[in-house]
């Protein structure tokens, strides 16, 4: 047992692509760690999770829903994003530096999550190359660094989008993992809607057998399962349905061909976001960087299923993209964040793919791009803003020891942070 443990360290520390990756992780983490409580902002969505916490953990209320879906919609999201911020609110002891730390965890099993997906899809350089881009880009350091349920979209989504792929080329059994992710989605955003219609066009790719079928009852269970605590409240609260129906029969103008032209840019502003700093003069390029991949990808490949993955991705534009062109509402960008791991390792594939040319004249410029990229998101990552947190707490110990009293407020970051350190507390 000793020799296999030596041997397999031996193993790790003799691969490079495992000394690369463990060294983009070291930098990862100092990334995410520094000055992690004063660049954190402490906002609306924080102090809500903030008191959900308390009331957990404190008062030992078990929510069934979490936070709104939409404000002003009536329609809530699942509640474990709360039980999992009471966890590192014991932790803490109630202290808000809880919601930095979440951040920062979860930053830490996006960076597996790409790894583990990067490498099962493309191999060890694609997983160096996506591990990479993901940790040098203040585009997604900054989308990430801020705690809210947000922040697990992207890492759930790239490992529903691997599990589906799986299911296809290997076996159905991995539609089990697939519905673990998208019932999970549920309890992290509304944009969870997409999954069971990406699934749905996807099902008649797999085998036609009894097998298949079993599998696909089993993965409606498991979905049903986790969606247990909003089922409860639902039947506990018929009316509550009623702002599901009130609010689509607001926002929804039907399909029609000028709002899915209008929104064409926005169906692909992830894979634009990433390369803004400092290649903000490629957006209008962005519609040639998925048929890139696929020609590369086609290409080079000769596997039975080589068409399955550009099809699954080619659904992971089309559906959001065609679902908010049926939306009258306002959209924001993070409404997207589905494709951003999924472009990271786009881009990690075609840029192995350019390097593997062997051409002198062609991986020079790859790597002067990289290169050029890694100087500007790092000079903007040192760039970033303080967050509110640290003034905040300030003000409020400044408060209590002058003897004011500040009251509740929804959504007061200040407040929350008096309930915490007021004295007798």
């Amino acid at each position: 047992m000793k020799k296999d443990v030596l041997s397999k360290l031996k193993q790790l520390f003799t691969d490079k692509s495992a000394i690369f990756v463990i060294g983009i992780f070291l930098f990862h983490i100092f990334f995410i760690f520094y000055q992690l409580k004063l660049r954190a902002s402490f906002g609306w969505d924080q102090v809500d999770n903030a008191w959900a916490a308390i009331r957990i953990l404190r008062e030992h209320r078990y929510p069934l829903l979490g936070m709104v879906a939409k404000q002003n919609s009536g329609m809530y999201i699942g509640p474990l994003y709360y039980y999992l911020v009471a966890i590192f609110y014991y932790i803490t002891q109630l202290n808000p530096i809880a919601s930095p730390l979440l951040a920062a965890c979860t930053a830490i099993f996006s960076f597996f999550v790409i790894f583990f997906v990067s490498n099962g899809l493309f191999g060890k350089r694609v997983a160096v190359w996506s591990c990479f881009i993901y940790t040098v880009s203040s585009f997604i350091i900054q989308t990430e660094h801020n705690q809210w349920p947000v922040n697990f979209v992207a890492p759930i989504s790239l490992l529903i989008f691997y599990f589906l792929f799986l299911s296809v080329t290997r076996d159905v059994k991995y539609l089990l993992y697939t519905a673990v992710g998208a019932g999970l989605a549920f309890h992290i955003h509304f944009t969870a809607i997409f999954y069971p219609l990406i699934i749905l066009c996807t099902l008649p790719l797999l085998p036609k057998s009894r097998k298949t079928i079993l599998y696909v009852l089993f993965s409606l269970i498991i979905i049903i399962v986790i969606q247990t605590p909003q089922i409860i409240y639902y039947f506990q609260h018929k009316q509550a349905t009623n702002n599901y129906q009130s609010y689509f029969q607001t926002y929804y103008q039907g399909l029609h061909l000028r709002r899915v032209l209008q929104l064409a840019h926005d169906a692909f502003i992830e894979f634009q976001a990433i390369l803004d700093i400092p290649y903000s003069f490629l957006r209008s390029a962005v519609f040639l960087y998925i048929p890139s991949f696929i020609i590369c990808y086609v290409w080079s490949t000769k596997e039975k299923h080589r068409f399955v993955l550009p099809y699954l991705i080619i659904l992971w534009i089309a559906v959001p993209w065609l679902i908010f062109s049926t939306y009258k509402g306002a959209l924001t960008d993070y409404y997207f964040l589905s494709q951003l791991y999924i472009a990271v390792i786009l881009y990690s594939y075609i840029t192995v793919w350019l390097l593997s040319v062997n051409k002198i004249l062609l991986s020079i410029p790859v790597l002067a791009f990289w290169s050029y990229f890694t100087f500007a998101n790092v000079r903007a990552f040192f760039n970033l803003p303080e967050g509110n947190l640290e003034k905040n707490t300030t003000i409020v110990k400044t408060a209590i020891s002058n003897g004011k009293v500040i009251n509740y407020t929804d959504g007061d970051p200040q407040s929350y942070l008096y309930y915490i350190y007021k004295p007798g507390q």
